[in-house]
């Protein structure tokens, strides 16, 4: 490792979750940080696992600084005890090498992991943690595992410490009851999309969504929404392993996109977004769908809820008769396009990329020691 100025500040993004959105923050984070060298000299190092499916790593390596040192290390999501005590030495070993100044972890795995390994390498007030969506949130696993993860989050707060960034107004109140926690929204850079922006002529009205196909995302109730509306087209942008879930013939799966530029192209065909979700951080694609100018139907849950106001930017649903119900809302066009503006506002205020990670570089500034020489 190369000696660095001592006025340069030494950052370690840790991920293990990196695809979908959580790719999407960590990478435009790291870009944003080495690219604003003149508000803090930083050197960034990202650490991250190729292991997820929907990461291409051809695109990664083209979307990334070069100027960004990368350590892959191969991690897996579900808990194990071995695989991962490796994965701890050899974080260690790299975060020897760095002496870094902060770290910030992404995604719970990562938040294990990484408090793990920087134990008693980097100063507790120096530990960031996003959860990018609570593990103990998820409505798809048993009552045992929801208390294990609860468990496991209020223990490595207790036992590390660090600061819990919240990415959404809903996760920041739950996160505040763990321990020391921080609201830094998500954001969006608004600048392709207001090149890219052309309102949606379709012959047929058409709704979407973008995500994988998981239970998290909900394909399901997607399917049963579409079922309700045949003479309307459903698209949804991604892939996935519940594939099978989508059988309705006025469904079309797109696959996954490789470009920001196509997914915003793509979102900007719709004339509505909807996100179906069981559980959520504050999702990045719904962003997205905000600065395309697009109003939201959304499941009333942490996350998508902060997005919308209801009658203003969209409608929050509680149930899928009400969402099948809301539908209809968006048939008159001049209220549907005012909706969007409404969205495209709202997101510019709230969760503008530039903004929000301004705020971030001061945080780790304000808690960083001063390096400059005497």
């Amino acid at each position: 490792m190369e000696e660095s100025d001592k006025n340069t500040v030494k950052i370690v993004q840790f991920v293990e979750a990196f695809g979908g959105g959580v790719y999407t923050y960590v990478k435009d984070l790291s870009n944003f940080l080495a690219t604003h060298q003149h508000i803090m000299p930083c050197e960034i190092h990202l650490i991250y696992s190729p292991n997820r499916i929907e990461l291409d790593k051809d695109l990664f390596h083209k979307e990334i600084h070069p100027g960004i040192h990368l350590h892959e290390i191969h991690m897996q999501r579900d808990i194990s005890f071995s695989k991962d005590w490796k994965v701890i030495v050899k974080t260690r070993k790299i975060l020897k090498k760095i002496k870094p100044d902060v770290i910030h972890l992404h995604s719970a795995k990562a938040g294990v992991i990484g408090r793990l390994a920087c134990l008693g390498l980097v100063s507790e007030k120096n530990i960031y943690y996003s959860p990018h969506g609570f593990s103990f949130v998820q409505q798809n696993i048993s009552r045992v595992k929801v208390m294990l993860f609860r468990a496991i989050e209020y223990g490595m707060q207790v036992l590390f410490g660090g600061t819990i960034i919240a990415s959404g107004d809903t996760e920041f109140e739950l996160a505040k009851n763990i321990g020391k926690t921080l609201l830094i929204r998500n954001g969006v850079d608004f600048e392709l999309p207001d090149k890219l922006y052309v309102q949606a002529t379709n012959a047929n009205f058409t709704i979407g969504t973008v995500g994988r196909l998981t239970p998290q995302k909900n394909p399901k109730v997607f399917n049963r929404i579409a079922l309700q509306f045949p003479k309307i087209n459903f698209i949804w942008i991604g892939d996935g392993e519940l594939i099978d879930d989508i059988t309705a013939e006025n469904i079309t799966v797109t696959g996954w996109v490789r470009t920001r530029e196509e997914l915003l192209q793509k979102i900007g065909a719709l004339d509505v977004y909807i996100q179906v979700s069981l559980w959520e951080g504050l999702p990045i694609a719904i962003l997205e769908a905000m600065a395309m100018r697009k109003p939201l139907l959304v499941s009333n849950v942490i996350g998508n809820k902060d997005t919308v106001e209801n009658d203003f930017n969209g409608f929050v649903y509680n149930t899928v008769s009400e969402a099948v119900e809301k539908v209809s809302c968006f048939f008159n066009e001049k209220k549907r396009l005012e909706m969007g503006d409404n969205s495209y506002k709202k997101a510019f205020s709230e969760y503008n990329k530039t903004t929000n990670f301004l705020r971030l570089i001061e945080v780790y500034k304000r808690d960083i020691k001063d390096k400059k020489t005497s």
